[in-house]
């Protein structure tokens, strides 16, 4: 614990030290000369691709990108709100749904008929057998013979 306490001291001393050490030592900046033209030619447009490019470049793009973003933002809250209005495509598509819904609907209230009974699977199985002897009576089995019908 007291060695602690010593070493904390010490950084202590070494801090407000190098502190007054910073104090009194004050840099001496040379000023800079200029010519009277100005910068070169080179020099300028060399500082201008540096620092202008960069910032012009970020400017731009920042306004793009929160445009984009406040634009997408509103289409949003416009479409959960309904007010927006369809495209063209989703219009017809709408059009043919409706279409083919009507058309169901009256097929279905004029031909069902629930009071129909459903044949049981021997019953099935006779009708079948009944319409295959009528397809195979042997004046039709020797008409597909000859000519080449199966």
């Amino acid at each position: 614990m007291m060695m602690q306490m010593q070493m904390a001291s010490n950084r202590v001393v070494r801090f407000s030290r190098n502190a007054m050490m910073s104090r009194s030592r004050k840099m001496y900046v040379a000023p800079r000369h200029f010519s009277a033209g100005g910068k070169g030619k080179d020099e300028g447009s060399m500082y201008l691709v540096q620092a202008g490019l960069p910032m012009f470049l970020f400017c731009g793009l920042g306004v793009w990108v929160v445009s984009n973003g406040i634009d997408g933002k509103n289409r949003e809250r416009d479409a959960f709100q309904g007010r927006i209005s369809k495209s063209e495509r989703q219009a017809v598509m709408d059009k043919e749904h409706d279409d083919m819904m009507d058309k169901l609907n009256h097929m279905m209230k004029e031909e069902f008929d629930n009071t129909k009974r459903i044949e049981r699977p021997e019953e099935v199985l006779a009708r079948r057998r009944k319409e295959r002897e009528s397809r195979n009576v042997w004046y039709r089995r020797i008409w597909r013979n000859v000519t080449g019908q199966q």
